[in-house]
């Protein structure tokens, strides 16, 4: 039997609305719609920060200590 290959991930920024260190139940993120969503899969997912800000500016999403940008692996 051969062994597992490890799949490399991807480094990908996201918005973070409310996550666990803050008090959040989990993570949640900003989906492409603006919005909030549980699913990290349903994050908007972007290759740079400057791109993140872009759109959290475009969405009109205030960004703060407890609403950011930082990356996610996926």
């Amino acid at each position: 039997m051969s062994p597992k290959r490890k799949t490399k991930k991807t480094r990908m920024f996201v918005i973070f609305a409310e996550p666990e260190q803050y008090g959040g139940s989990g993570n949640s993120y900003i989906p492409l719609d603006g919005k909030v969503t549980k699913l990290k899969v349903n994050a908007a997912k972007f290759y740079s920060f400057n791109e993140a800000k872009q759109f959290a500016e475009e969405k009109n999403v205030v960004l703060s200590a407890v609403t950011y940008i930082g990356p996610e692996y996926f």
